[in-house]
């Protein structure tokens, strides 16, 4: 009886560990990726990207976790990672300026754990 016993605890146990284990929730990545193209659209390689968030008040100047800078590869593309800025359970992250070589060019929304697009043109 009491190997029975043992046999069905040490089961349980087994069962709840694999659960919870095969459960965990998994973060993904949350990045953005900007196209720069030019006025025939064609790709911008080493164009310098800047996204940041600007407070509406010039006193308050940027929010530095959100500024961050890239240059675009050989198909116009400048990549950024914001994973470590997003919080689980967070809705949203934030829109950002997009600016291409000194030049705000637009903005893009950045989703959580999702891969974010935008595509902008230069003069």
């Amino acid at each position: 009886m009491k190997t029975v016993f043992r046999n069905s605890i040490l089961f349980i146990g087994l069962v709840t560990i694999m659960t919870m284990l095969s459960s965990c929730y998994k973060e993904k990545e949350t990045t953005a990726v900007i196209t720069v193209l030019d006025a025939a659209n064609a790709p911008v390689p080493g164009a310098e990207v800047k996204l940041y968030y600007k407070y509406a008040s010039d006193s308050l100047g940027t929010d530095l976790r959100l500024d961050k800078t890239a240059t675009t590869d050989a198909s116009g593309k400048a990549n950024f990672n914001y994973t470590d800025e997003f919080k689980s359970g967070q809705a949203g992250l934030s829109v950002l300026d997009i600016e291409v070589d000194g030049a705000i060019l637009g903005i893009i929304k950045i989703e959580e754990e999702q891969q974010n697009e935008e595509t902008v043109n230069i003069p």
